[in-house]
């Protein structure tokens, strides 16, 4: 890792990300989106307010993933809760997290 490595204080949280199997058998197989699950890696919780997660692996660095969430009405995002309201849409922000693990979740339930 590099001397200049990001503070954990520059992040949200750390998050354990669960991904599905692919859909398909063949070597195209894709991953389909709406199944991924994300978690609180200190208490377990998922985390249902993410709406798109962006996953960062430098080689040098930590594993990092921006999430868009929902928001507050401070801009902090909302980890459990109901979405506020802003416009025709909700509040969201991009918030960064650092990545304590990434998992595949297997048809049959077993990680």
């Amino acid at each position: 890792m590099s001397a200049d490595e990001d503070r954990p204080d520059d992040y949200q949280g750390v998050i354990i990300i669960e991904w599905p199997t692919a859909y398909g058998a063949s070597p195209y197989s894709a991953i389909a989106g709406h199944k991924i699950e994300i978690s609180d890696a200190l208490t377990g919780k998922p985390i249902r307010t993410c709406t798109a997660v962006t996953v960062r692996a430098d080689m040098e660095r930590l594993v990092t993933a921006d999430l868009t969430m929902f928001a507050d009405e401070a801009g902090e995002p909302i980890l459990d809760g109901e979405p506020v309201r802003d416009g025709d849409g909700f509040r969201t922000g991009v918030f960064p997290f650092l990545v304590s693990e990434m998992r595949v979740r297997h048809a049959d339930g077993v990680r």
